[in-house]
């Protein structure tokens, strides 16, 4: 099956796991942009999504050092995913626009999110 273009479907709403299996999560943000806060006084946490890790990363190209050189074909793709992204709660990858968006999460995001992101791209191939 080598060399075989096969479309995956994501559910781009998923929440982030990591290593150690709890879900990634940031603080909810107000509308006047400062954190929510709870009862305790501490900031609200909210899962991290796909979605809003793709779109990040995606939202990059062309603005790291890396992509000084970048073909505008390659802006246009990062905007047409990103654009599915975030206007579909799944989406159907081609094997390709994996590979980019692997790769730019891949120069944009630490390890934790990194490896997160490829357990709901490639389940079952990141585990040891």
């Amino acid at each position: 099956m080598a060399n075989e273009k096969v479309n995956t479907d994501v559910d781009v709403t998923q929440p982030l796991i990591g290593y150690d299996g709890q879900a990634l999560a940031d603080p909810k943000m107000g509308p006047d942009g400062k954190p929510i806060r709870g009862e305790d006084g501490h900031p609200v946490m909210e899962p991290v999504q796909f979605r809003t890790v793709a779109c990040i990363a995606l939202d990059q190209v062309g603005k790291l050092d890396a992509d000084r050189n970048m073909d505008p074909k390659e802006k246009m793709l990062a905007y047409r995913i990103a654009h599915r992204i975030a206007t579909e709660d799944r989406v159907t990858f081609k094997s390709e626009e994996l590979v980019f968006l692997e790769k730019r999460i891949g120069v944009t995001f630490p390890m934790n999110v990194v490896g997160a992101t490829a357990m709901i791209i490639n389940p079952g191939q990141v585990e040891a």
